[in-house]
């Protein structure tokens, strides 16, 4: 109910400029036709020159107002999948590496190759680590496990990565995974801390003191 009501202004809005309805924003077509364009081919490539975007849209549908524009375009990015599904599939796969980098790279800046590397492929192994201690050594019932909060925080980070590799991936739009990650970054050093808390208390003073007497 609440996602409902922030969403219904919106909703509301765009009726009323464009007659049509359109949930949110109007790039979701946009975005979805040009990220599988044939330009492409079987390698997705994160960013292209300004100009070839707006030289990729159809002289035909120019003239279109925003939200006609962006359905249209849907329906052109579909068609693509149609011809080809193998190339999509190929094309998918290849978003991949767009999407987690978190390993320098020689087309970005310095900065931002070190809060790369310094943020992400920092956190990388102790998010692993998170994760595997979240449902692990518990061994719980399926019913048990989709009620699970940490289940459900995976599940979004599943489904949410899912839909931009089918569509666009680039490496800012997984900042909500990596913020949720961070969730189990956390349960990994609050793990990794105990343990180390748990071995000094074997070798505590009142144990050494109790040996020599």
């Amino acid at each position: 109910m609440v996602i409902l009501a922030l969403i219904l202004p919106f909703s509301v809005f765009n009726y009323l400029r464009f007659g049509r309805f359109v949930l949110l924003n109007t790039n979701s077509g946009y975005a979805f036709y040009l990220a599988n364009h044939p330009i492409y081919g079987n390698k997705f490539i994160p960013i292209l020159p300004s100009e070839t975007y707006i030289r990729l849209i159809p002289p035909e549908l120019r003239s279109l107002d925003e939200a006609a524009l962006d359905q249209e375009l849907l329906k052109r990015g579909i068609e693509f999948i149609r011809e080809d599904p193998v190339r999509y599939l190929s094309l998918s796969l290849s978003r991949i590496p767009a999407y987690f980098i978190f390993w320098p790279s020689k087309d970005s800046g310095l900065i931002s190759n070190i809060s790369r590397v310094g943020s992400f492929g920092l956190f990388l192994p102790f998010m692993l680590y998170g994760l595997y201690r979240a449902f692990t050594p518990k061994r719980k019932h399926k019913s048990a496990l989709r009620s699970d909060p940490a289940f459900l925080l995976v599940l979004f980070i599943i489904i949410y990565t899912g839909i931009h590799l089918l569509s666009w991936a680039l490496v800012r739009y997984r900042l909500p995974v990596d913020a949720l990650l961070t969730i189990f970054a956390g349960l990994a050093f609050a793990d990794l801390c105990e343990r180390l808390l748990d071995k000094r208390q074997v070798f505590s003073p009142t144990d050494s003191r109790s040996a020599i007497t």
